[in-house]
């Protein structure tokens, strides 16, 4: 698909194009989802918004397979009817799990997942951990960024017990969603064809964050309560909006509980940042404890070589871990 089209700005690529020419024939030219309603898509092109729903032979065979489209799919889409003919093999798929054991999913073909959570009284890092699995899980990039920095009394402090928490191989960003140092320092992730998909609780400022990034006033945002602190939620569906830069951003509404499957839940860090400051150490048979010239001990806080040592202990059914 020529870039000309305009698909390479909704993050049409080489490798969507492969997975479209090894399905059967049917109908219809590449749009990505956009928004999801109750009974229709909304969907693009590459050069116009149109309206979607989905064609009764798809239906059938998305039911039998227990899957459906989310916002971030590729699918074929026929003129005559509307109709979306046939969903494009996805790269990823963000999901979380139901009380009631269901899956729902979330955002489909996501490069980076930017976790939001407020330094105020949305501040609660082992909800963010929960994000950070579930993207782990799903192979998209996590991002953490801290919203309302202006607010915090003990910034360097709080992202000092993010950043031992998730480690130095996640990014972690203090930002207030206001200003032009926010788009600056999420630049580096909004290159074009690139998907973003934003997710954190309500309040946290995510709308505010998109319209910054946007450069307009694109989504609603509330009013800050005085008693909790915490902001009115806006967002009340998933939809994905182009960025001036050529990338892509998809909003979510706020998750109130965000309970991970079996598979998430066991997502294990991998301590690359170990490995890789621990080739920096003078001896190399280094134990990283207290030996003259090692990287790692000198390098990382107290949190995360307490949890690299904690992931070497032996598990019940599982061999102990290499140094």
């Amino acid at each position: 698909m020529p870039a000309a089209s305009g698909l390479d700005r909704l993050g049409w690529n080489s490798a969507f194009a492969s997975a479209l020419a090894a399905l059967p024939v049917v109908p219809g030219r590449p749009v990505r989802i956009i928004e999801q309603h109750r009974s229709e898509y909304r969907v693009h092109d590459g050069q116009q918004e149109l309206t979607a729903r989905t064609h009764p032979a798809l239906h059938k065979t998305l039911s039998a397979v227990e899957d459906g489209i989310a916002v971030g799919d590729w699918a074929r889409y026929q003129d005559e009817g509307g109709w979306l003919t046939q969903l494009i093999p996805r790269r990823n798929l963000l999901e979380r799990s139901r009380e009631d054991g269901r899956t729902q999913r979330l955002v489909a073909n996501a490069d980076t997942a930017l976790l939001v959570m407020g330094l105020d009284g949305d501040y609660k890092p082992e909800r963010l951990e929960r994000y950070r699995l579930m993207t782990v899980a799903a192979q998209v990039r996590p991002v953490m960024v801290l919203t309302k920095s202006d607010r915090a009394e003990q910034l360097p402090a709080l992202c000092a017990e993010i950043e031992a928490m998730v480690g130095a191989g996640t990014p972690v960003h203090a930002v207030d969603a206001r200003s032009a140092e926010a788009r600056a320092v999420l630049a580096p992730y909004l290159a074009l064809g690139q998907t973003l998909v934003m997710l954190g609780s309500s309040g946290v400022g995510k709308s505010t964050l998109m319209n910054n990034l946007l450069g307009s006033a694109v989504q609603r945002t509330g009013g800050t309560q005085v008693l909790d602190d915490l902001g009115r939620h806006t967002t009340t569906a998933r939809f994905l909006r182009r960025l001036p830069g050529g990338a892509c951003l998809i909003d979510t509404p706020g998750l109130r509980e965000l309970k991970l499957s079996r598979e998430q839940a066991q997502v294990e860090d991998d301590f690359s940042d170990v490995r890789e400051l621990a080739k920096q150490c003078r001896f190399n048979d280094c134990q990283h404890q207290r030996e003259p010239g090692c990287a790692v001990t000198r390098t990382l806080s107290a949190e995360r070589l307490a949890a690299w040592r904690a992931s070497l202990e032996p598990k019940p059914g599982k061999f102990r871990r290499g140094r």
